[in-house]
């Protein structure tokens, strides 16, 4: 026995609570500021294992005693004394007088990664970002209006204005939770944006394939539901298949304190849950939502 969910039937309460969560979340982010990282914002990072324990204020002490900044430090979560040191730019001899002072103190300690990223960089580095992100949402607007022609150009403006609101999600959350905004925030992005917008096409695809029921019975909601029905078994399996690889590559990088992978898998298994359900109520709630708005005012 088939069960058919009405989908639309509390979209407009769905698209409320879903702008207040991104609303609040953006706010929270803006207002508490958010963690860039020097591939963003420019500076000097400067890694070092001291293979014994240390205090995080003696680090602070000698940075200080260096180069007159206070550092941000942030210590290995898996507790093997390593340390990550991050400071405005500063010069080769700096840095370099930075880990001889640290050796001095931690006689025991191995070698010192240094990363120097000018601020110039990190302008250049933002300004491609937001340019990828622009670039791909136009081309998938144009790629679905062709696509999907039949449905109205309200489809592909629905389908964009969704990746718009997973984008905004995204970023919420790395407001939230304080994840640091690097060239992995961007491969993040991209993929969710890749990710959500297969999961849109899908339903989109059934739901033009449906239209004679619209021909019939001229009911929109009707065909909406039972496309998404349809295709609901499948987008849950890809979704949980896809989350079991994340997440799989997430326990691997907190056993192993991977930093890079937890900066990248984190965030992307909290952006697939969200792409998955944006695709079933977000995107088709907001074309209907706008189809139904055109239809009325062709009518006036």
């Amino acid at each position: 026995m088939k069960i058919k969910l009405d989908f639309l039937k509390h979209k407009n309460i769905i698209l409320a609570i879903s702008l207040i969560i991104v609303a609040a979340g953006l706010i929270y982010g803006f207002v508490t500021g958010y963690v860039f990282d020097i591939d963003f914002k420019g500076g000097t990072r400067i890694q070092v294992d001291l293979n014994e324990e240390y205090n995080v204020s003696d680090i602070k002490s000698i940075v200080e005693g260096v180069c007159k900044q206070v550092p941000e430090t942030q210590s290995n979560s898996s507790g093997n004394n390593t340390v990550t040191i991050t400071t405005q730019v500063i010069s080769e001899e700096e840095s370099n007088a930075i880990v001889d002072a640290l050796k001095e103190k931690y006689p025991n300690m191995g070698d010192a990664t240094v990363k120097n990223v000018q601020a110039s960089y990190g302008k250049e580095l933002v300004n491609t970002a937001i340019i990828a992100v622009v670039v791909s949402i136009i081309l998938l607007l144009v790629y679905v209006a062709i696509r999907f022609k039949a449905l109205g150009y309200t489809a592909a403006i629905s389908a964009v204005l969704a990746l718009i609101f997973d984008v905004c999600f995204l970023l919420a959350v790395y407001g939230v939770f304080k994840f640091p905004i690097n060239s992995t925030f961007v491969a993040v992005i991209l993929t969710i944006i890749g990710y959500s917008i297969n999961d849109t096409i899908i339903v989109y695809d059934r739901i033009r394939e449906n239209r004679r029921i619209v021909t019939k019975s001229n009911d929109v909601k009707d065909v909406i539901n039972t496309s998404i029905s349809q295709t609901l078994n499948r987008t849950i399996v890809t979704s949980l298949t896809t989350l079991s690889a994340i997440c799989i590559v997430l326990i691997y990088a907190l056993v192993k304190d991977q930093e890079t992978l937890k900066q990248f898998s984190l965030p992307l298994t909290i952006g697939v849950a969200e792409g998955t359900l944006s695709s079933i109520f977000i995107a088709t709630n907001i074309w209907y939502t706008i189809d139904k708005l055109v239809k009325k005012n062709k009518k006036a």
